[in-house]
C-alpha cells in the first residue's frame, strides 16, 4: 500500500515526521525506501531531534523497523534521538517481537507515545534540560579520539590502523556516504582499516560489493581490511554469499586490530 511521508519543523527544534497512507499505510519492503529518504533529508539538514509519527500506519514490517532503528542510531551519535508515536496494538506487539529485528525488543529501544503532542513536549523538556550541544560535548569525551564523520565515526588506533564504526543498515542509500569516508581515509594513507559493524543491523549486495571492491583497494595499496561483526544474522549473509573465506571477520574490535597490525609491511621483522 502507498505510503506518503511528511515532515515539518517546530519551534523547539524537533522535527516531527508523519508516515501514512490514504487509508492507511503498511511500512514494508515497498514503502520503506520512502521513509528512509525523507529521514537521510531530514538528518544531513541538521534535524535530529525526531518524532516519527506512525499513528496512520496499519502494520510494520522488517524493512520499516530496519529503517527506523539504523535512523535512530545515527541520529544519537550527534547528541540526537528519535521519538516513535504509535496507536496500533499491532505494531506495538510488533515492537515488541525479538523475532522481528534480531532478539531486540524495538519497543526498549525506542520512546513510545500515543500523541506527537505528548512526545514533543517530553522531547522539548529532555532538551531544555540537557541541549544538543551538551550532549554531542559528553558524547565528543567519552569517544575520546573518535571523529564523527556523517552517520559514521572513525579512530586512528595506532600509527598505521584506523577504526572505522558503522551504524543502522548497509544498503544502497548508504553506501555511497561510507564509500566516500573511505576514500578519503585511504587517500590520507590509510589503508589498515577494521570495520566495526556491531552496530550494522542489515546489509545488502551494493553493501556487500562495496566492502569487496574496497579490501582489493587497501590491498593495491599494500594495505588490508578486517570486519568486526558479532551478530549471527549478518554473519549468515557474508556465508550465503561466499565472503567468509574472502573478508577477514571478528566478533570483537581488539583482534581485528592486532590482525592488520600483523600485516603492515614489516610488522614480523
Amino acid at each position: 500500500m502507498h505510503v506518503k511521508v511528511s515532515y515539518e519543523d517546530g519551534p523547539d527544534g524537533i522535527t516531527v515526521v508523519r508516515v501514512g497512507g490514504d487509508e492507511g499505510g503498511v511500512l514494508d519492503a515497498a514503502s520503506a525506501p520512502a521513509l528512509r529518504s525523507a529521514l537521510l533529508e531530514v538528518i544531513a539538514g541538521g534535524r535530529i531531534v525526531l518524532v516519527v509519527d506512525l499513528s496512520a500506519v496499519v502494520a510494520i514490517h522488517k524493512a520499516g523497523m530496519r529503517v527506523l532503528l539504523g535512523s535512530l542510531k545515527r541520529v544519537q551519535i550527534h547528541g540526537g534521538t528519535l521519538t516513535l508515536v504509535v496507536t496500533s496494538q499491532q505494531i506495538r506487539e510488533t515492537l515488541a517481537d525479538t523475532r522481528m529485528n534480531a532478539n531486540t525488543r524495538l519497543d526498549k529501544a525506542f520512546r513510545i507515545h500515543d500523541t506527537v503532542a505528548s512526545a514533543v513536549a517530553e522531547l522539548a523538556a529532555d532538551y531544555a534540560k540537557t541541549s544538543v550541544e551538551q550532549r554531542r560535548a559528553a558524547l565528543a569525551e567519552r569517544a575520546g579520539g573518535n571523529v564523527i564523520a556523517g552517520a559514521y565515526s572513525y579512530e586512528h588506533v595506532s600509527e598505521h590502523v584506523t577504526v572505522v564504526t558503522l551504524v543502522g543498515e548497509l544498503d544502497v542509500y548508504i553506501a555511497p556516504d561510507l564509500r566516500k569516508l573511505l576514500v578519503d581515509l585511504v587517500n590520507h594513507g590509510r589503508v589498515f582499516l577494521a570495520l566495526d559493524m556491531t552496530e550494522v543491523d542489515y546489509i545488502e549486495s551494493t553493501g556487500l560489493g562495496l566492502l569487496v571492491g574496497f579490501l582489493r583497494r587497501v590491498r593495491n595499496d599494500n594495505g588490508s581490511l578486517a570486519l568486526v561483526v558479532p551478530q549471527d544474522s549478518i554473519r549468515k549473509i557474508f556465508r550465503i554469499n561466499g565472503l567468509v573465506k574472502v573478508l577477514p571477520i571478528f566478533d570483537t574490535v581488539d583482534p581485528a586490530v592486532e590482525f592488520l597490525g600483523r600485516e603492515v609491511p614489516g610488522a614480523h621483522a
